[in-house]
């Protein structure tokens, strides 16, 4: 007996089906794609076909590689697989939307289509993501990434037992494509956009002018069927700064609070953005009046770099300082504490300056924020003191 031309569990080119067949294969396809919520039998599809039930089933598992009914289940399952990421419906409701009117049966065909009962599903899958950019933003998500840029991340960014491949040499001085490549993610996270137009397969370009909590988290969730865990994590973010705030109600009363960076070659007084947003967003704590001024004019507004001199111009009566770990910036420091500049400005005559490490208050993702929100407040209510000064700033 001759051996079959063809595997008929494997699907075939458009070559091995007549150009009149394919498209009656087509038009059934396009039903069930349109109609997978309604009743199909596989004589109504047969029957749009044109066909004999049974030749179209033989043919129809030639072109694609299983039965039609095979094919709507694998269809119905990648729907409620979408549903299942990205909404909080019952599961009930979700077999429903898809075709299944018995809960019962489908949970049985989604166990016995994708290999996992669809609660398993949704508290267990893991897409395959390289955070070059956004680590925070996957974690925030409870999703794991494959490799990320560990270093980028930050110091609250906590990595304890998650077991994340550190890829950050493979990015400097040039982007390793192939590295990136050979781990086969499904998705790539970067702010940077040239390397978005590099790399193959789904990219997420991470928008650094975007809200980082109520823009770039629900566009990272969306790419990462994450929706429903977006606004869970956003909801508890509201409430841990509600009550935030209410701790500091009377510590900062009206004052005004900066946040200085100082750097070897120029310092910077910060805006809304970056590391002034857990200051003024989170906490809606008052910025210096001419960065209120700036931040009006510019809602893109980062930072302005600023001279000794004019530390006047910024007044406030609370005030943060992230100092760059290197001995220039160190230099550039303690000629400025000692100017007359320094010594009259509010804070400092009120014992109010704060120290904050730059590792841990540059990165803005989520779950930074947070911390640095904490941080913050805890300096503000005194729970942190001059105790807590490093050696250099004594």
């Amino acid at each position: 007996m001759p051996k079959p031309s063809h595997d008929p569990h494997t699907p075939i080119s458009r070559a091995h089906v007549s150009q009149g067949a394919y498209a009656k294969l087509d038009r059934t396809i396009a039903y069930m794609e349109q109609e997978y919520r309604s009743v199909i039998t596989r004589e109504q599809l047969a029957e749009l076909a044109g066909l004999n039930p049974a030749h179209y089933s033989r043919i129809f598992r030639k072109y694609k590689g299983n039965s039609p009914m095979d094919y709507l289940a694998r269809l119905r399952m990648d729907q409620a697989k979408t549903l299942l990421l990205q909404t909080d419906l019952p599961i009930t409701e979700i077999g429903q939307r898809v075709g299944y009117t018995d809960p019962y049966h489908f949970s049985r065909r989604f166990k016995q289509v994708i290999g996992v009962s669809p609660a398993g599903y949704a508290k267990e899958y893991q897409p395959r993501v390289i955070a070059l950019d956004g680590l925070g933003h996957c974690l925030a998500l409870g999703v794991k990434p494959l490799a990320a840029d560990i270093a980028h991340a930050g110091g609250f960014v906590d990595l304890d037992g998650t077991d994340i491949q550190d890829i950050g040499n493979s990015l400097r001085p040039r982007v390793d494509l192939g590295a990136l490549a050979a781990l086969q993610p499904a998705t790539v996270l970067t702010a940077n956009s040239e390397l978005a137009q590099q790399l193959e397969g789904e990219v997420v370009r991470i928008d650094v002018y975007q809200d980082p909590i109520y823009e770039q988290l629900p566009m990272v969730a969306q790419a990462l069927g994450r929706s429903v865990e977006a606004k869970a994590w956003t909801a508890q973010y509201e409430a841990e700064c509600a009550y935030v705030r209410t701790r500091l109600f009377g510590a900062v009363g009206g004052g005004r609070v900066a946040i200085l960076r100082v750097r070897e070659e120029l310092m910077q007084m910060y805006g809304m953005l970056n590391m002034g947003y857990p200051l003024y967003h989170s906490l809606q704590l008052a910025p210096p009046d001419k960065i209120a001024m700036q931040c009006l004019c510019n809602t893109h507004f980062h930072s302005s770099v600023i001279t000794v001199d004019e530390l006047p111009f910024y007044e406030a009566e609370h005030l943060f300082v992230v100092i760059q770990p290197d001995a220039g910036a160190r230099t550039r420091w303690q000629a400025m504490i000692e100017s007359e500049r320094w010594q009259s400005f509010p804070a400092v005559r009120m014992g109010k300056v704060y120290p904050v490490d730059v590792h841990n208050w540059l990165p803005n993702d989520p779950l930074s924020i947070v911390r640095q929100m904490q941080e913050a407040a805890a300096w503000l209510t005194g729970e942190r003191t001059r105790h807590n000064y490093p050696s250099w700033m004594q």
